[in-house]
């Protein structure tokens, strides 16, 4: 069986209200200081334009963050008593507890990018818990147009979106199931929304540990 979440859109325990701290000047010094003149070139030697190409690693297939690119630290704007166990933070970044880092390394060793990134509160204390970025680096083709009740950006285009974010949307997708075996947490090429799925097995794990995630829904799997 394969899931797809439903991208939180409110503010809320899946979705903190804030921004990350220090990754612009991050960035910037790297782009200064660390990059060649015809590195720089490639960016229109404009330092936003290579910060913009780093946050669509955040969730397109273009390869791990470097060192530098990761951001390690993230401000809400207002304060929260309690955090999903996976959130959306700035740009689409994911962080994850530390439960849930485990599951998935447990399930997927070595195939997702972690590393630790501080939640802090507006008055400066830091959400207890230690939480993690997370770059999902699963890619599949799994999705079956021809078998699904779809939207699209534009006729003839090969981005696919859900009609709604209800369990009967989601179950009108098709997905081959013979392309998603052996995976457990990934983002599909040609189906934009939902944008990140899970098996059966991490699932079912999520469930019995009692962990919190956004709402989610099956697909229809043939």
């Amino acid at each position: 069986m394969v899931w797809g979440l439903v991208d939180p859109n409110s503010i809320g325990d899946f979705f903190p209200n804030g921004d990350f701290v220090g990754r612009e000047e991050q960035i910037k010094r790297y782009f200064d200081e660390e990059m060649s003149a015809e590195q720089r070139a490639a960016f229109d030697n404009w330092d936003v334009s290579y910060r913009e190409a780093v946050s669509r690693k955040f969730t397109e297939d273009m390869g791990p963050l470097e060192p530098h690119e990761r951001p390690s630290e993230f401000r809400m704007a207002e304060a929260r008593e309690s955090l999903g166990s996976l959130i959306k933070t700035e740009n689409r970044l994911l962080a994850v507890d530390a439960q849930l880092k485990e599951i998935i390394e447990t399930l997927e060793p070595g195939v997702h990018q972690f590393w630790p990134i501080r939640i802090i509160q507006p008055k400066g204390e830091e959400f207890p818990g230690p939480y993690y970025g997370m770059v999902i680096r699963r890619f599949l083709d799994s999705f079956v147009p021809e078998q699904s009740n779809f939207n699209q950006t534009s006729k003839g285009s090969d981005s696919f979106f859900t009609n709604g974010p209800t369990k009967k949307d989601y179950g009108n997708l098709t997905v081959l199931k013979s392309v998603s075996a052996g995976a457990h947490l990934w983002r599909e090429r040609r189906l934009r929304m939902p944008n990140v799925f899970l098996s059966d097995e991490l699932q079912a794990e999520i469930t019995r540990r009692g962990l919190r995630i956004p709402r989610h829904h099956k697909l229809k799997g043939i």
